[in-house]
């Protein structure tokens, strides 16, 4: 069932700025409040936006769950590399990366990096629950 063409063209317009704020949130997390799962949340709310005002079968043809669902196991994937790295350098999670000046991006280390991870994870696996809710309807 496809909404008015209010709210798709509404939508069109708001998902990227969500898409947007989601990455803010993702590079800036450990400056600011929220980080890697809160910048998941609002990647998966503007996609599943766009799929409620426009029909998941018209968006579904350009991106399905299979997309979703190896996004979420590379990313599963890679914090696990991570943490392990961090292992080999000494202690779970540890820092390996160098802290750039304060208050920029590359100033956290690895945080930045793991929040990219966990926000991509985090998005990839809502969408995947979104799907899983959709074949009951």
């Amino acid at each position: 069932m496809m909404m008015s063409n209010i709210v798709r063209t509404t939508t069109k317009m708001v998902s990227p700025f969500l898409v947007t704020y989601s990455i803010y949130i993702m590079l800036y997390g450990h400056l600011t409040p929220g980080g890697g799962f809160q910048a998941g949340v609002i990647l998966a709310v503007s996609i599943i936006l766009l799929m409620t005002a426009h029909g998941s079968k018209n968006l579904e043809e350009k991106v399905n769950e299979t997309w979703f669902k190896m996004i979420e196991n590379i990313m599963a994937i890679s914090i696990l590399i991570m943490v392990s790295i961090g292992l080999v350098f000494g202690a779970m999670f540890y820092n390996f990366l160098h802290r750039g000046t304060f208050g920029l991006p590359i100033s956290g280390g690895m945080i930045p990096l793991f929040n990219i991870f966990v926000g991509l994870k985090v998005g990839a696996g809502f969408m995947v629950i979104y799907y899983a809710l959709l074949r009951w309807f």
